[in-house]
């Protein structure tokens, strides 16, 4: 587990839990100011001790909105595991990590949504913050229902991620210009290694 700049009990409840690997940084925030550099600093840690250990699979998760079950975790292999490289998750209710989301279509939902928000909210555009939300963000954030089938992306996460180990190989986090560092690593493992990634409509989190 990998943690930094808590300000309440993070750390010291973590701590009581005798089975974990624990990965502290108390001021990381003064090293990496934007919080995405933070989060690939941290992923990046996370995965290079994670190959260490040679395993077949990876699955990571923020712990903050890791509500699941093992059926819905499972439901994961009930697909052709030579068929995809990375199962990402849904929610209960909608979905909610548009930043981390890429589609495979060039137009729709390729691109940083926040880079688009922060263009039009400022001059020469200057549209209203709520408007321009509701028709860039908002308009995307539905419920993805679980008799879905699989959903080929180019990028996605949600709150976890299960990886063939195979697949995360000579690529790194990148949250660099304010980008959701998710978007560089699938990108890359896409194009180093022919990942392909899903997301899994029965495999669904929520917040703890």
């Amino acid at each position: 587990i990998f943690e930094s700049d808590s300000k309440d009990k993070t750390v010291k409840k973590l701590r009581e839990w005798s089975r974990v690997e624990l990965y502290t940084y108390s001021k990381l925030i003064e090293l990496y100011p934007e919080r995405t550099d933070r989060l690939a600093y941290g992923r990046n840690m996370l995965m290079d001790k994670a190959h260490l250990l040679l395993p077949d699979y990876i699955f990571i998760v923020d712990l903050d909105r890791f509500l699941t079950s093992v059926s819905s975790f499972l439901s994961n292999f009930q697909y052709d595991t030579n068929q995809w490289s990375v199962m990402t998750a849904t929610a209960h209710n909608t979905y909610y990590d548009i930043w981390a989301l890429r589609t495979l279509s060039d137009s729709v939902m390729n691109y940083d949504v926040w880079h688009r928000v922060s263009e039009l909210e400022t001059p020469p555009n200057n549209y209203c913050h709520q408007s321009v939300y509701d028709g860039i963000i908002g308009i995307h954030i539905k419920h993805i229902p679980i008799e879905h089938g699989l959903i080929e992306v180019r990028s996605a996460f949600n709150g976890a991620g299960l990886y063939k180990v195979n697949s995360t190989y000579n690529c790194k986090y990148d949250g660099g210009g304010y980008t959701c560092e998710h978007v560089p690593f699938h990108l890359c493992i896409r194009e180093k290694n022919q990942a392909r990634i899903f997301i899994n409509p029965e495999f669904q989190v929520g917040s703890v």
